[in-house]
């Protein structure tokens, strides 16, 4: 799959997965930052979000079928949501297991899972993460599917501040 299918069926995803879809939302690429891609979206009962969004650079092992994932930062300011780490792996995690986060090899926080999803516990822990991915340079994301297997996924951290300081203009 080239790489603009590729993005174009992760922004639907995540579309569908945060915001309720209508024919008159209308989405807007504020730019791209490197490893990273901003947005707006504009929903047609008014609400404004940004979000930005990167894709792995590596998955492992390599031998699974590792879905489609990445990670997002969102703010919602009508819902006074800002900073909300998510991370999609596209396939089911092993149920009661946390995701265990790692920037420049130091160990971080876990999120929590829920179906193919993982999130931060609260706002606060998601005001950390982003303060914490803005010094970095590499993010990894240890996980365990619903099968059992261990996985892993290598994010490039460059470009995210000026990503995150786009979609924080653009949701101010």
């Amino acid at each position: 799959m080239n790489k603009f299918a590729g993005w174009l069926l992760i922004t639907i995803s995540f579309l569908i997965v945060t915001t309720n879809l209508s024919k008159a939302d209308s989405r807007q690429l504020l730019n791209s930052f490197r490893d990273w891609d901003a947005f707006v979206l504009k929903t047609d009962a008014g609400q404004t979000v940004c979000y930005m969004i990167s894709l792995p650079k590596a998955k492992t092992p390599s031998s699974l079928r590792h879905g489609n994932p990445f990670v997002t930062v969102t703010h919602k300011p009508s819902l006074e949501i800002r900073n909300e780490f998510n991370f999609i792996a596209g396939y089911g995690f092993q149920k009661g297991s946390a995701v265990k986060m790692v920037i420049d090899k130091t160990a971080k926080s876990n999120l929590f899972t829920e179906q193919d999803g993982a999130w931060a516990y609260d706002a606060k822990q998601d005001d950390t993460i982003v303060a914490s991915l803005k010094r970095g340079n590499s993010l990894i994301l240890n996980a365990r599917s619903g099968r059992g297997n261990a996985t892993s996924y290598r994010f490039s951290l460059s470009g995210f501040t000026a990503a995150h300081n786009a979609i924080t203009n653009a949701c101010r």
